[in-house]
């Protein structure tokens, strides 16, 4: 009886090694992605699954947000390069919901980076080839690059306190040596700079460029008034 009971469990030992041999380990990677559906590949002593998701509507950035069938951006700061990668995404996000076609931006700002302001009024100008109707509501202060922001909106409309400014353009930089034509190419940077500022702003109001010119060769400050009377606003409320 032993005999028989150790011959048993040796076979089962026996088998159970067998069995494990055949059955290698296997590792699981699970990966997901925002694009077509679900594939699976199979690699020796591997199983890659990738499950495959569409991508979401994005999320706004803390500039803006959405209420009813209206959107609404603030600017209430000096103008960035990162103001404007913010908007950026925001337009493109507006963009892919049908339901939001008026965006009210609000914008008291001293100006900041001239190439973020232009930059910023380029987005809105197209976000206005596409479908949006974009109303500026301006207060406290909208001066120097913040200034072509406001103009290139559908409808302008500002505080009667809100003053404005335009002033001359200027370079910063940190202090250190500098070649002649080191000065010589900043000349024609600032001279092709000044040259688009003064047409975004020509092109959006009843001054022309000549004016626009005389006011930015010197700072001018302006109140909403004046700023009414020159089409840089369209009422005061």
């Amino acid at each position: 009886m032993k005999k028989l009971l150790f011959l048993v469990i040796t076979i089962l030992f026996i088998c159970g090694c067998v069995t494990a041999t055949k059955l290698p380990p296997q590792e699981v990677i699970i990966k997901i992605e925002a694009t077509e559906p679900t594939t699976i590949e199979v690699e020796k002593d591997r199983i890659n699954k990738t499950m495959q998701i569409q991508n979401q509507e994005g999320t706004l950035s803390n500039l803006s947000f959405i209420s009813g069938d209206k959107a609404y951006i603030k600017i209430f700061s000096a103008l960035t390069v990162g103001d404007v990668t913010s908007l950026w995404g925001d337009l493109c996000i507006l963009e892919n919901n049908p339901k939001v076609r008026t965006i009210n931006l609000f914008i008291s700002s001293p100006g900041g980076d001239a190439f973020s302001g232009l930059a910023l009024a380029d987005e809105i100008e197209r976000a206005k080839r596409r479908g949006f109707h974009v109303i500026a509501h301006a207060s406290g202060v909208v001066a120097s690059a913040a200034l072509p922001v406001l103009v290139v909106c559908n409808e302008r409309l500002a505080a009667p306190g809100t003053i404005f400014m335009v002033h001359e353009t200027s370079l910063w930089k940190w202090p250190g040596r500098e070649t002649r034509s080191d000065i010589r190419a900043q000349n024609e940077l600032l001279g092709l700079l000044r040259d688009r500022y003064l047409e975004k702003l020509a092109q959006h109001t009843k001054a022309n460029k000549k004016e626009w010119e005389r006011m930015e060769d010197r700072t001018t400050w302006f109140d909403a008034k004046q700023a009414l009377e020159w089409g840089v606003i369209d009422r005061i409320e």
